[in-house]
Parts: C-alpha cells; sequence; structure tokens
C-alpha cells in the first residue's frame, strides 16, 4: 500500500483512507506536540490528540489494532495520565510497519 499523498492529491485525500505512511507522520507530530507540553498548560494536549485520531482513521480498515492503541493513547492523554513511554512504542511500531513494506514510490 503506497501514500496517495501526491502534490495533486494532497487536499483531496479523505482522512480515513488507509495509508501506513500519513498514520506514521501524525504518530510523529503526536508525539512531538506531547513532548512539548509543559504541565498541559498549552493547546498541545489539544493538537496531540488530534493528530491521534486521525493517525487511529488511517489505521482503523487494515490495521485496527494500532488504531485502538492510538485511542488508548490520546484516552490517556485526555485524563492527564503519562503516556510518553506508549507514545514512543507506538512510534516504533508503526516505523517498523513501514520500514517492513516492500520498497514502493511514495510521498513522505
Amino acid at each position: 500500500m503506497s501514500c496517495q499523498c501526491t502534490k495533486n492529491e494532497l487536499f483531496d485525500k479523505r482522512p480515513d483512507q488507509p495509508c501506513i505512511y500519513c498514520a506514521h507522520k501524525h504518530i510523529a507530530a503526536a508525539r512531538a506536540l506531547y513532548d512539548l507540553e509543559i504541565g498541559y498548560r498549552s493547546l498541545n494536549k489539544s493538537d496531540a490528540i488530534g493528530q491521534l485520531i486521525l493517525a487511529a482513521w488511517h489505521y482503523d480498515k487494515e490495521h485496527h489494532d494500532l488504531a485502538l492503541k492510538c485511542r488508548e493513547c490520546w484516552l490517556k492523554i485526555e485524563k492527564l495520565e503519562n503516556c510518553r513511554d506508549r507514545l514512543a512504542e507506538l512510534q516504533a511500531t508503526a516505523w517498523r510497519l513501514i520500514t517492513d513494506q516492500p520498497q514502493e514510490k511514495h510521498h513522505v
């Protein structure tokens, strides 16, 4: 499954279209936002949750187990529970999914 995020299709792509590459980008963004969070005083918490929701949408049809892990992380963030280790594990899993794919032409 290659990424459909070409220059012409980027804005036409549905957020629930299966794409492991886009899901990884969203998880990486969520983790970066979460790591920037200091005492949950900024909007980073909401942005990180949104990124995890987008990742879950990309995973849901073909990698439902990973969609559930994204959900687990955003629920922990909502409850102000520590999610740093789980986000790191989720990002590592997402990256392995990409690197285990046959090399196809895609835009990351």
